[in-house]
């Protein structure tokens, strides 16, 4: 069988959500391919750190880079040389192309919450969904939750649309003391710290957050931990950032930007007293099984997602709450015990997803397609 890939999301350096998802699943993919062969599309030449080379089972086309790429070079590639089925892990997929087309539907979230969106954002994201879900044969989704809202909308792709959970990293899991001290000493980092790892964008919740921070400090002047944050800038940043420097302990709130570097990303979240993930709404939340891997204890939210991804190995809250998410930060962060117990939870729980999981279910549901 001959699959059609689209790779670009794994050749960009910033890779997070959708461009992590690529990534990973590529690497994972290819022990798996036996006689099959996956046909790669990119619009550059593959970046050094591109997990994938060309061998009998992959082959990677470089097509020319222009305007609206998806919808002219590509399908111009899939007519002169179809594959069985073709794959995009993203929402964006040609409307024509003479083979079967499958796609990735994270979440919906710009239907949900469609204040926490720009309106270009969420006018791209409406059209991408719509063209998908016309012009697609096969649908993936990434949780349960995910799925049921999909199915709302556009019942009837139901027999079409498969959930896949997502994985997590073996490079992901616990770093040495020795790692852990050096990141935290490149960045300045030298109390015991929260953490929130993801984008910085309205729906991850961030300003609750800080203002959860700011009322545990108010009410507990012997805790000394310090509120790390790490992401890239997505939309409507500009009040968060402006957060941050507002509260009156910015001098306590790190703002690291994107980490590039992968294990300086695992000694952080390694060396976190804990990982808040109070999304409004996630598909997944990839964070938090990279948390429980590095045995750090989760505070996350009770909806959308997470308690299906995180169960009882976390501690869940009302993301709207601020008192609530402040008294169980404090819980977390004065209970030994509890602490410990939920890494050990977490540890147990993240053997549930991996990666290998992740690319042969996906892999059996496009094989299965063909017959």
């Amino acid at each position: 069988m001959i699959i059609g890939f689209d790779g670009r999301l794994a050749n960009d350096i910033h890779k997070v959500g959708s461009g992590q998802f690529c990534y990973e699943l590529l690497k994972a993919i290819e022990p798996l391919l036996n006689n099959d062969k996956l046909v790669i599309y990119l619009d550059s030449f593959p970046k050094p750190f591109f997990p994938l080379k060309e061998n009998k089972n992959i082959e990677i086309k470089v097509l020319p880079k222009k305007k609206f790429w998806t919808q002219t070079v590509l399908p111009k590639e899939l007519n002169a040389n179809p594959p069985d089925i073709f794959y995009s892990p993203s929402l964006q997929t040609p409307c024509w192309g003479n083979c079967p087309k499958s796609c990735t539907i994270f979440d919906i979230a710009y239907y949900d919450f469609p204040t926490e969106f720009t309106w270009s954002a969420r006018f791209k994201a409406k059209l991408e969904l719509n063209l998908a879900v016309r012009t697609n044969q096969l649908f993936i989704t990434i949780s349960d939750s995910s799925k049921q809202s999909i199915l709302k909308l556009f019942p009837e792709i139901e027999p079409r649309l498969h959930r896949v959970y997502l994985g997590v990293s073996n490079k992901v899991s616990k770093a040495t003391e020795e790692e852990q001290n050096k990141t935290k000493e490149k960045y300045g980092i030298v109390n015991p710290y929260i953490l929130y790892l993801g984008r910085i964008q309205p729906r991850k919740n961030i300003i609750r957050l800080i203002e959860a921070y700011e009322d545990l400090c108010d009410n507990h002047s012997e805790i000394l931990h310090h509120l790390v944050i790490v992401g890239s800038l997505g939309w409507l940043y500009e009040p968060i950032l402006n957060k941050i420097k507002g509260s009156k302990y910015a001098y306590k709130i790190h703002y690291l930007g994107y980490l590039e570097n992968e294990e300086e990303k695992v000694a952080l979240i390694s060396s976190a007293s804990v990982l808040v993930l109070i999304s409004l709404w996630e598909g997944f939340g990839l964070p938090v099984i990279e948390a429980m891997n590095c045995e750090t204890p989760i505070l996350a939210s009770n909806c959308s997602s997470i308690p299906e991804i995180v169960a009882d190995s976390g501690i869940l809250v009302n993301p709207y709450d601020i008192s609530e998410i402040s008294k169980n930060l404090y819980k977390i962060l004065t209970d030994e015990s509890l602490r410990f117990q939920l890494s050990i939870k977490g540890k147990e729980r993240a053997k549930l997803f991996s990666w290998g999981n992740t690319a042969q279910e996906i892999l059996n549901i496009l094989r299965n397609y063909k017959k």
